[in-house]
């Protein structure tokens, strides 16, 4: 990606390059939590490169300065915002509601949960985003994967694995079979939504293509 060096030390991009604050020094969670939201909706509305740190410490209410005590350089930040809006999707906390465990239930909860994820209109916007930016190269990518969907798609190899080991499935990569349970989950709606030929998907579509995915995914791998 031009003028984007991955690096914790410094930031370009226009910015006045900064070094890391010292390690140690206490953090305000109000303060991380404003910075972290402005700089998602300002990524999300005009694109990497062209979000400054200036915008972000304007958006967020704080100072420049402040900004760069809590993150290191815009990379950082962007990673940040991406975890933060992955956190809430992850398998675990699908399960807390669920009383009553069997295979098809948690599996379908977790569905459910990626998929709401996944064709969100902000997961939309950051894979148009990526999309946009691919051509300049794969640094922004790389950022993207390894902040959230790289550990989202650990967490649903682990809790496969789950499943394995009661002996209700069997899988004898649960790294493929989970990136096809990903591929699965998005189907038809994600592509549709994706090159704009529709503008959301129902939840109607959603719970339509969680039945699809799910019955595929037992077909080839429930015991």
């Amino acid at each position: 990606m031009t003028s984007v060096l991955l690096n914790n030390d410094a930031l370009l991009d226009g910015d006045t390059i900064k070094k890391q604050p010292s390690r140690g020094r206490p953090r305000d969670a109000g303060k991380n939590s404003a910075i972290v939201n402005a700089a998602s909706r300002l990524f999300l509305e005009k694109g990497f490169d062209s979000t400054s740190m200036d915008e972000v410490a304007k958006r967020a209410g704080v100072s420049k300065q402040t900004v760069y005590s809590h993150f290191s350089s815009k990379e950082s930040l962007f990673g940040e915002s991406i975890r933060a809006a992955i956190l809430k999707y992850y398998p675990e906390l699908a399960l807390e509601k669920i009383q009553t465990h069997s295979l098809e239930v948690d599996l379908r909860a977790v569905c459910e949960n990626y998929a709401r994820l996944l064709m969100s209109e902000d997961a939309m916007a950051m894979y148009r985003l990526l999309v946009a930016a691919a051509p300049k190269g794969p640094a922004l990518a790389k950022i993207f994967w390894e902040s959230g969907p790289k550990d989202m798609e650990l967490r649903l190899e682990e809790f496969l694995q789950i499943w394995v080991e009661k002996g209700e499935l069997v899988i004898k990569d649960t790294h493929k079979a989970a990136s096809r349970l990903f591929v699965l989950i998005k189907g038809r709606p994600h592509f549709m939504q994706s090159i704009g030929l529709i503008s959301s998907v129902t939840e109607e579509q959603l719970q339509a293509n969680v039945d699809e995915a799910l019955e595929a995914f037992l077909r080839l791998y429930k015991a």
